[in-house]
């Protein structure tokens, strides 16, 4: 999976903040039902763009360092492609592809590092999430719901932000 989530967001008083993020991912995923003696297995490819709100709360513990804590909702839409394989020469049929459409939410918890008033590296290191996600294939009126929640700790281990804050900034040096 990769993702570009871009937000932009306002300390509306010390230590909170309150904004909007925007995020287009693109997922490749490869299950292998069986190996021997041929080759079966399923691919996905999936494009989404979001749009979401947020609030952030920031916790100091010392000049340089804080623990955040963000509540997040936000809608999302894309498209999808589902692939059979059988052997590994044979061109993939293409069983099913159509639009998703969803609707997540989650609070999740990390870490503020701000070596500047107005710069922040930020990594989460917890949260609790949910999400809800229909699948329409093109053409066909048979929809697929599928809900998931999760509670994961270093969710995003590759995560890094880095954040310039406009505005208040945080808490003084």
């Amino acid at each position: 999976t990769f993702s570009f989530e871009p937000s932009v967001g306002y300390m509306v008083v010390d230590n909170l903040e309150l904004g909007v993020d925007f995020g287009i991912s693109s997922m490749t995923a490869e299950d292998i039902s069986s190996q021997a003696p041929v080759l079966n297995k399923t691919t996905m490819d999936a494009t989404d763009v979001r749009f979401g709100v947020y609030a952030m709360k920031y916790f100091p513990l010392n000049n340089w360092f804080a623990f955040t804590g963000m509540a997040n909702l936000g809608l999302s839409t894309g498209t999808y492609e589902t692939n059979d394989i059988t052997g590994s020469v044979t061109q993939p049929v293409v069983t099913q592809s159509g639009n998703r459409n969803g609707v997540g939410g989650s609070i999740n918890f990390g870490l503020a590092f701000t070596p500047y008033n107005a710069f922040s590296l930020q990594a989460s290191i917890a949260g609790l999430g949910v999400q809800s996600m229909k699948n329409d294939p093109d053409g066909v009126n048979n929809a697929t719901n599928t809900t998931n929640v999760g509670f994961n700790v270093a969710r995003q281990a590759y995560s890094l932000d880095f954040v310039w804050y406009f505005g208040r900034g945080l808490w003084k040096k």
